[in-house]
């Protein structure tokens, strides 16, 4: 026993039994060492095989050129086909985009006015129309996009509603149109108003060729075209003028092909584009909106038939926006094709000049008609306008202010395989 204490007490012995327990520890180190080597050698041939397989997958989309398969729908970009290898269209991948903003209200209620844009200077001018009473107006307000105010102008020689404005040169031209809101032939007007911005003040230009109320005018080229509208007893026009300031003369140029009033007009890669309106060759369709787009070449004097609207309306507005769009917006619409029942629609389409096809964006909340648009500093405006109208001589004007706010998506299109679809389908059995 003694022998034995002695034994467990010897240093030496003690050296000996802490150098195994340092082996041990150091082959399991060892062990953990090369584990974890082989879990990372494992991760790292994952992650190669699954790099090869998406690049694989990368390369064979490059080689669709543009199409992208897939077992339902095919992606297809800048392309308004509706044809496309017997795929069904399905419309834009972004459609509905945008949202709207309100904005600071008008000083007073305006229907059947009209909104011409300074985009590099972010003012909006606002000029004529109805107000709350119903009763034509000259005065003319500067929308400040920046600072949300409205500055009174120099008014109009006269009041104007149910005309067309332009801007050309730092000028705009008023023109056509009624001189009151009493409804009649009589109120039919052939004036020019040219208001010079720089320095706020009107002057009266020569008189059209022809009456036109519910027309619409745009510029081009150094030129104002005025464009359709209604004549003596609302008989709906194809006559196209054009005003050249530097002769100080309005000429008649080639008809449009359709006839209509109520229509919209603007300026897209050197054409006068002319949409929707109100269309009724035989006066028995009260509800006769139309949804057709044409265009005219100054150069060569030709109208083109364009793409159909999705939605036939008239009394709409019109901007362009940047990256070769056109918007239309609000508008009017009969309900159950009885024009007593006037209600305004909520659709809002924007036009891909380069695709040649309309795309449905985000819906105006406050449906409107009978307003007017512009656009500053790259935005669209729209000021008031009329809201449901049943059966009343004056339509209630509003005096609401809303901005669309959208970013730029690509061109992209859905195809479908094997499902029908319409773009332009109902989505609800309310009235849009």
């Amino acid at each position: 026993m003694k022998e034995h204490l002695q034994m467990d007490g010897d240093p030496i012995s003690r050296m000996q039994l802490d150098l195994q327990q340092l082996k041990r520890s150091l082959y399991r180190f060892q062990l953990a060492v090369i584990g974890l080597a082989v879990v990372l050698m494992l991760l790292l041939v994952a992650l190669i095989t699954v790099g090869s397989l998406h690049g694989n997958r990368i390369h064979r989309l490059d080689q669709h050129e543009g199409l992208i398969a897939r077992p339902n729908v095919t992606f297809a970009s800048q392309s308004g086909n509706r044809t496309l290898d017997g795929l069904t269209y399905g419309g834009s991948l972004f459609r509905g985009s945008g949202f709207w903003a309100p904005k600071a209200i008008l000083p007073y209620s305006l229907t059947d006015h009209a909104a011409i844009g300074l985009d590099a200077e972010e003012v909006i001018y606002i000029i004529g129309g109805a107000t709350v009473d119903g009763n034509a107006t000259n005065q003319v307000l500067k929308f400040d996009a920046i600072f949300q105010n409205y500055s009174v102008m120099a008014p109009m020689p006269q009041p104007r509603y149910r005309f067309g404005a332009a801007l050309l040169d730092n000028k705009i031209y008023v023109v056509g149109g009624r001189n009151t809101s009493v409804d009649g032939d009589a109120a039919l007007v052939k004036s020019t108003f040219i208001y010079d911005i720089a320095s706020n003040h009107w002057s009266i230009g020569p008189e059209q060729n022809d009456y036109h109320g519910d027309t619409c005018a745009t510029s081009l080229y150094g030129k104002v075209y005025m464009i359709g509208g209604y004549g003596f007893n609302y008989v709906q026009l194809n006559t196209t003028e054009v005003y050249d300031p530097m002769q100080k003369t309005w000429s008649r140029i080639p008809s449009m092909p359709t006839p209509r009033g109520d229509l919209m007009c603007t300026t897209l890669d050197g054409e006068v584009y002319v949409l929707g309106g109100y269309f009724d060759p035989t006066n028995t369709n009260m509800n006769a909106f139309s949804s057709k787009m044409e265009s005219f070449n100054p150069n060569t004097s030709i109208w083109t038939t364009r793409p159909d609207l999705l939605t036939p309306r008239g009394d709409a507005v019109v901007v362009i926006l940047p990256g070769d769009k056109m918007m239309l917006v609000g508008g009017e619409g009969h309900y159950l094709d009885d024009s007593a029942l006037k209600y305004p629609k909520h659709v809002n389409e924007v036009y891909y000049a380069a695709d040649q096809t309309w795309v449905q964006k985000a819906m105006i909340p406050d449906a409107r008609f009978r307003f007017a648009a512009a656009t500053a500093g790259g935005l669209a405006f729209v000021f008031g306008g009329a809201d449901v109208c049943l059966d009343r001589l004056v339509c209630p004007a509003t005096n609401s202010t809303s901005v669309f706010l959208d970013v730029d998506h690509p061109h992209v299109y859905i195809y479908l395989k094997n499902e029908a679809y319409n773009d332009n389908a109902a989505l609800t059995t309310y009235p849009l």
